[in-house]
């Protein structure tokens, strides 16, 4: 062989390794919001198939859903971890988030739902929904739109107008924390339980939670805001009071064009790391990996469809 082949040889050897060792040790982004639950639950995402798979992954905060998704569908990103609401209103092409169909994102795995409270002040005068009339209770949402949707489908349930209000206009929700331990809402919401819950009631003396209808016709006007969402009633961690609130999935998605191996190697590890996943945060102690490929009306990705299948838990096959 000539001195001239020899070294083309070689360089074209060293290029496909290098190649494969640039896609061996490609990192996937997860896209997050900034704030909320979604950046804890991509970081244990991600750490949990980083340390126990071939894969590497890292998180993306970026302002919301409404902007990260259609980078996720475009194959800009990875994966994005959201609700469920939010992800419906995205793939359809809501105007309010952001007005353009995602019709390429696919449901990778479902993660678990965190109830959403509604409370007062316990200094409050308001003891029931009717109560609310003319209360100062946020409005506006021109950069979380969430927040709106949230209210809209609160009081869509318990048969009050949103507009009856006295609206005091936010942009994010956490203006909307901030605003009501400084005494200025009369009402907001949060996950029950949550340090970031107790928090805020030790900022205003204590809270008093708003119950919600749990008749089917108030669940439906609910979910016309709220895309997927149900009642969940769970005890106070620390009182044991039976408290109910609006829950919806959170979930993981990708892309059409994402490698089905890829897909079904994160859904294995997630799988098998659950008590790890449950160790690093304590919003995957509601993880049910019975129930990760749960019919949330968005199509699943094939390589997430075939674990299922395999690991006897798609839905179809029960």
């Amino acid at each position: 062989m000539s001195t001239k082949r020899s070294l083309a040889c070689g360089l074209a050897l060293i290029g496909l390794i290098g190649s494969g060792l640039a896609a061996h040790g490609q990192v996937l982004g997860i896209a997050t919001s900034q704030s909320g639950a979604t950046p804890a639950i991509g970081n244990t995402i991600a750490t949990t198939v980083s340390q126990n798979s071939k894969l590497q992954m890292r998180t993306q905060g970026l302002v919301s859903t409404g902007q990260y998704a259609p980078r996720v569908n475009d194959g800009q990103i990875e994966f994005g971890v959201a609700n469920i609401a939010e992800t419906t209103y995205v793939v359809d092409g809501d105007k309010e988030f952001g007005g353009r169909p995602n019709p390429k994102l696919r449901l990778v795995t479902n993660l678990f739902a965190l109830p959403v409270t509604f409370f007062v002040p316990a200094s409050s005068t308001v003891q029931k929904a009717e109560d609310l009339k003319g209360k100062r209770v946020p409005t506006g949402w021109t950069s979380q739109k969430l927040g709106e949707k949230l209210f809209a489908g609160y009081f869509a349930n318990v048969g009050v107008p949103y507009d009856s209000v006295a609206g005091v206009p936010v942009t994010a929700m956490p203006r909307m924390w901030d605003m009501f331990g400084q005494g200025h809402l009369d009402l907001t919401f949060a996950i029950l339980g949550s340090a970031f819950t107790q928090e805020l009631s030790q900022r205003v003396g204590g809270i008093r939670y708003l119950p919600l209808n749990t008749d089917a016709a108030a669940i439906e006007r609910m979910r016309k805001f709220l895309p997927q969402s149900y009642l969940a009633e769970e005890k106070h961690p620390q009182t044991g009071e039976a408290i109910q609130g609006i829950a919806y999935d959170f979930v993981l998605f990708t892309n059409d064009k994402a490698s089905d191996e890829t897909v079904y190697t994160i859904v294995k590890t997630l799988y098998d790391n659950t008590d790890k996943m449950t160790a690093a945060s304590a919003y995957f102690k509601r993880f049910d990996k019975a129930q990760m490929g749960k019919n949330l009306g968005i199509e699943y990705h094939p390589g997430a469809i075939k674990f299922y299948k395999e690991a006897g838990i798609w839905p179809s096959d029960k």
